[in-house]
């Protein structure tokens, strides 16, 4: 595979030579850089082209297993070109389901789907780990969930060596996701610090949402309350700009907005990982590093970038920020007279049967 690093700018700085990068550093103190990588190449089995969403074809069937080997590859390649982290898009194992309907809910694609779903803890889950922990790298895991009688849009945060640091939910799926996807909860909002997570490598403060999460104050506020310095954001594929086949709800127009606003709300620089278009987005929400999504993505199945670490925060919190308990209480006291103070149904929490959804199908 051929890889293309770029010259980045506006504190990111240029790649290593590959000869003399490595995967870790020798020391407690902050390192000067931390070199990312941002898988843009679709999962195993994933309709081709890009804008291919007929699922019909024996060989475009989810496989967890031959997208996890894919995945061992490009683990492997990173950490041989210096990465230090490598961020998969959203619901990449097994592949998010391009052109997902009602139709498709009521159809085989959905049983095996479920069925190709990602269990924490399964064999397929400490392969994962298990590559994070031989190359020394940090994973951030994007996947289908399976657990019990539901599936859930999962994220997770590995260690270098292959510790789960955050295991989190997407709390609400997106529009027709909520059909099949459940809820998650309210504690996935969490920052870990790499400096007491790790014996040689202090990267900073970093956290991770899904997609349209990055539109919602009821998920970014609390994140950004705990001073990200460098924050993950699985999309799941991305047309370059401008694309007139795109709908408004996948365009980058759209997406990149929310995303260059979160960069700029939390200070964090932020990584926006997608099959297709990917990007770094500095913490002024300018971008520094990109790739198009026409670029072939088996000649460029990476996105790199080397961040200047020593430039971070490092804090775990600021009570006189604009996302602070105080700002908190002045939204809270804001509340229009008008507008009654009750939950709804909205905020509750959904749980979507898969034994009732196959049985729907097998009718």
């Amino acid at each position: 595979m051929k890889l293309l690093p770029f010259l980045l700018a506006a504190g990111i700085s240029a790649l290593p030579s590959l000869s003399s990068a490595s995967t870790t550093t020798n020391t407690t103190t902050p390192p000067t850089n931390l070199t990312v990588a941002l898988v843009r190449t679709p999962p195993a089995n994933w309709p081709t082209p890009f804008w291919n969403k007929n699922w019909t074809s024996p060989t475009t069937t989810p496989s967890l297993n031959a997208t996890i080997a894919k995945a061992l590859t490009l683990i492997a390649t990173a950490s041989s070109h210096g990465a230090s982290l490598v961020v998969f898009p959203e619901l990449w194992f097994p592949g998010y389901p391009k052109g997902i309907d009602a139709a498709w809910l009521a159809s085989q694609h959905a049983a095996d789907y479920v069925a190709q779903s990602l269990a924490v803890n399964s064999t397929q889950w400490h392969t994962l780990l298990g590559a994070a922990r031989r190359h020394g790298v940090y994973l951030a895991l994007a996947y289908s969930e399976r657990a019990g009688d539901a599936i859930y849009m999962g994220q997770a945060l590995i260690s270098p060596s292959g510790a789960p640091l955050i295991v989190r939910r997407k709390l609400r799926p997106s529009g027709i996701e909520r059909s099949f996807w459940s809820d998650g909860d309210t504690d996935g909002f969490r920052v870990v610090d790499t400096a007491t997570t790790s014996q040689q490598q202090d990267f900073g403060r970093w956290g991770l949402l899904e997609c349209w999460e990055h539109f919602h104050p009821s998920m970014t506020f609390p994140q950004q309350a705990q001073l990200e310095d460098v924050h993950v954001a699985a999309f799941p594929y991305m047309p370059s700009a401008n694309d007139p086949r795109a709908l408004s709800w996948e365009s980058l127009e759209v997406n990149s907005a929310a995303a260059r606003l979160y960069a700029v709300n939390s200070g964090a620089v932020t990584l926006f990982a997608a099959v297709g278009y990917s990007a770094v987005y500095a913490a002024d929400g300018t971008e520094v590093a990109s790739v198009e999504a026409d670029v072939d993505w088996d000649e460029q199945p990476l996105l790199f970038a080397s961040v200047n670490a020593s430039a971070f925060r490092r804090e775990a919190y600021d009570v006189d920020g604009e996302q602070s308990w105080g700002v908190l209480k002045q939204i809270e006291g804001a509340w229009p007279a008008g507008v009654p103070k009750v939950n709804g149904t909205f905020v509750e929490k959904k749980t979507v049967s898969i034994g009732e959804l196959l049985a729907n199908i097998q009718e």
